[in-house]
């Protein structure tokens, strides 16, 4: 798989640039600090990032850091998102298991040394993790090498320092924070129990286009489980799937074949409560 060398990226017109910022700020009125975070393989590599209002490109051969013209392109026909009913795609597990305390705490101490140097609002230091109260910790599988043995994973999570303020991280990054667990999941209500913030990455595999979705969120103590997949103009990838407790999460799914363009790729998101009833769904980048 190769991060490094992305496929081009075809130029956005302000309109549709428009359009993927209030797609990607949708939920932001909740009056939430966004989080502090970039997906570890984005951080490694020097890919294409989608981010909160913001199209960075990475490309070979021109490091120049120019804006992009902003000249709208020749329409061109383009193909349809195939609708693929949710029943007919396949459910894949994410879940590796439980970690043990002392993992957590290792991966604690680096995400808080991470926020100290970084200036976070929330004051930590590395060593309030070796007396923070682990809520979960989860081994989670990635999505960012397909195909290596063994499969890669990342930890997934929160805990509460002595002092009360609440955190998630992803491995050793901080995804949010805030002075306690229930301010955290201020804004939710049964029928809207989710929030999150979505990412995408554009890569190459064996040289076809390969296109990795992750989200992080936050859900009310009832939501247990979230799945996550891609649709694109070629079908659907499984439903990727993970447990979670504690009122937040992070899910990643990938799909060889599919690109971030306009029109030709949609991701699906699906919640479930503790009865296993489906109590959410969203479609994003339509």
């Amino acid at each position: 798989m190769n991060l490094t060398k992305p496929p081009p990226v075809e130029k956005l017109d302000p309109s549709y640039a428009d359009e993927i910022r209030r797609n990607l700020v949708r939920g932001a009125s909740k009056a939430r600090r966004p989080p502090k975070w970039i997906p570890v393989v984005a951080a490694a590599c020097g890919i294409a990032i989608i981010t909160t209002g913001v199209v960075v490109l990475s490309q070979t051969g021109d490091d120049s850091g120019a804006p992009a013209a902003t000249t709208s392109p020749t329409p061109s026909p383009t193909a349809t998102v195939v609708q693929v009913p949710p029943a007919q795609s396949a459910r894949v597990s994410l879940d590796l298991g439980q970690a043990t305390t002392s993992e957590a705490r290792v991966e604690a101490r680096k995400c808080l040394a991470n926020l100290s140097t970084g200036g976070g609002n929330t004051p930590a230091k590395p060593e309030d993790a070796d007396t923070a109260t682990v809520r979960q910790a989860r081994w989670i599988k990635t999505m960012a090498r397909p195909g290596t043995t063994p499969a890669p994973r990342i930890l997934m999570q929160t805990f509460t320092t002595a002092n009360g303020n609440w955190f998630q991280c992803l491995g050793d990054e901080l995804v949010r924070s805030s002075p306690t667990r229930e301010s955290g999941m201020a804004g939710l209500n049964p029928a809207d129990p989710v929030y999150g913030e979505w990412r995408l990455q554009q890569g190459t595999e064996a040289g076809r286009p390969l296109l990795l979705a992750d989200y992080s969120f936050v859900t009310l103590p009832t939501v247990v489980r979230m799945e996550l997949r891609i649709r694109w103009t070629g079908g659907a990838s499984p439903w990727y799937g993970v447990t979670f407790s504690d009122g937040a999460g992070y899910i990643a799914a990938s799909q060889l074949g599919a690109v971030f363009k306009r029109g030709e790729m949609e991701v699906d998101v699906r919640a479930f409560d503790t009865a296993g009833k489906q109590v959410y769904s969203d479609i994003e980048y339509g």
